[in-house]
């Protein structure tokens, strides 16, 4: 299983762009999370008009993760005459979408992912990130391997780290501060050498950057995922 990214930053650093990731299956797009830049990365990076259709999971609905949905949504309705898989636990997902004046017949809302080509299973985990919304990470399993992606957290679910560490989880992608604050809505990259031992900090990538600290991720012994350019 192949996540390419389409940015690897947070809100507050858009230097990185959205964090957001896709998978291509064939002719199908799965999509995690579309924010603010995340529909002019797919139009210049990928040739939309061959592809057939599109599951999008979305963790949240923060700008910088869902900003960008309605215009994806209406663009492969008014101009490709297809529709969108919106995926998320919570029907405000819905109620956002009609708030922004998107037709309702450009897409097709499922709490869950459906059965699809590509073998995809998505299991949607409630995760901590802010206190007037839910959110959620995702286990994500194929045929061959499972990986969970954190969307925004701050702290790793304890059952995610022991699937982990069993080898039932095989790459962790999380939600990585580089500062340590009160009451934080990011995790904090201290608590995770404090959960995840040296020799498995390699099949973590850290994401969601809040600053350009690579070097001091990496040093740590953490892999960092890299958007595509």
């Amino acid at each position: 299983m192949e996540l390419k990214f389409l940015g690897k930053g947070s809100a507050f650093y858009p230097v990185y762009g959205n964090t957001g990731a896709y998978m291509l299956y064939g002719k199908e797009l799965y999509l995690i999370d579309c924010g603010e830049t995340a529909f002019d990365q797919l139009y210049r990076r990928l040739k939309l008009d061959e592809i057939e259709k599109v599951y999008v999971l979305q963790t949240h609905l923060h700008a910088d993760h869902v900003g960008s949905l309605g215009s994806l949504i209406s663009y492969f309705h008014h101009i490709l005459s297809r529709q969108v898989i919106v995926i998320h636990p919570q029907p405000t997902i819905v109620q956002l979408l009609t708030l922004e004046g998107i037709d309702p017949r450009g897409y097709v809302y499922e709490e869950l992912l459906p059965e699809n080509a590509a073998g995809l299973h998505a299991e949607p985990v409630e995760v901590k990130h802010a206190a007037d919304m839910k959110c959620y990470g995702y286990v994500i399993t194929d045929q061959h391997e499972s990986i969970y992606y954190s969307g925004d957290s701050s702290e790793l679910p304890p059952e995610i780290r022991e699937r982990f560490l069993a080898g039932e989880i095989q790459r962790i992608y999380h939600d990585t501060a580089s500062e340590d604050i009160p009451n934080p809505s990011h995790c904090y990259y201290g608590k995770m050498e404090e959960w995840i031992p040296r020799e498995k900090r390699g099949q973590v990538y850290c994401m969601h950057l809040d600053s350009p600290c690579e070097e001091l991720l990496r040093s740590r012994g953490f892999s960092v995922v890299e958007a595509e350019k």
